[in-house]
């Protein structure tokens, strides 16, 4: 009997594993990317030097992961089995997006930094949830293969999303504010491979 194997490595991996890395590529993937933009965007709308206004809302962002994530740890591991993972990872992604909506009405700087804080707080719910769903089903001897496609394919995405991004940005500040709403919208859709988890009855972490 001839063997179907034709690779000398099976490359196939688990559904989870790949809905999780789409649903990093629409969160992280996005927010690392615009992340390297909103100094120059927040510099256009204010007129100003906006380092100092940047440096105090990513501090609001750790500051709320920092006050966060051992609580939502805490919590995710009292509940058996992964409904609440995958819950707190969907209500995650949300909190992560509809933030960068209201980018475009941002008035001051004490907004800013409450957006930032409610960024970090879902990026709280998404870090711990998303982290212990991947390793949870990760399958025996492809752990080292499920991480390398994990960075590969948001590496790929991310310099898509640069590349997109910087020439919506270069356009002109009405494109900016488009970039910053579909940033929003987009992270927001990431929801949708959470949810798809809850539906894939092989999932090691049930």
């Amino acid at each position: 009997m001839v063997s179907k194997k034709i690779l000398p490595f099976d490359f196939a991996l688990n559904k989870v594993v790949w809905l999780l890395t789409l649903s990093d590529i629409f969160t992280w993937g996005l927010s690392l990317v615009i992340n390297g933009f909103i100094g120059l965007y927040l510099a256009q709308r204010f007129g100003i030097d906006a380092i100092q206004m940047v440096g105090i809302g990513t501090a609001f962002f750790y500051g709320a992961r920092v006050i966060t994530q051992i609580p939502i740890g805490i919590i995710s591991d009292k509940i058996k089995k992964d409904k609440d993972d995958i819950t707190f990872l969907f209500f995650g992604n949300l909190l992560m997006g509809v933030p960068y909506l209201f980018f475009p009405s941002i008035s001051s700087p004490l907004m800013f930094y409450f957006l930032q804080f409610i960024i970090g707080f879902g990026g709280a719910m998404n870090l711990v949830n998303w982290r212990k769903l991947f390793a949870a089903n990760l399958q025996s001897q492809k752990e080292g293969l499920s991480y390398a496609t994990y960075d590969s394919v948001m590496s790929f995405a991310m310099l898509i999303f640069s590349i997109f991004a910087g020439v919506l940005a270069g356009i002109g500040k009405d494109y900016f504010d488009l970039v910053m709403i579909l940033v929003g919208l987009l992270t927001v859709s990431s929801g949708l491979w959470a949810i798809l988890i809850f539906f894939d009855n092989k999932r090691k972490s049930m």
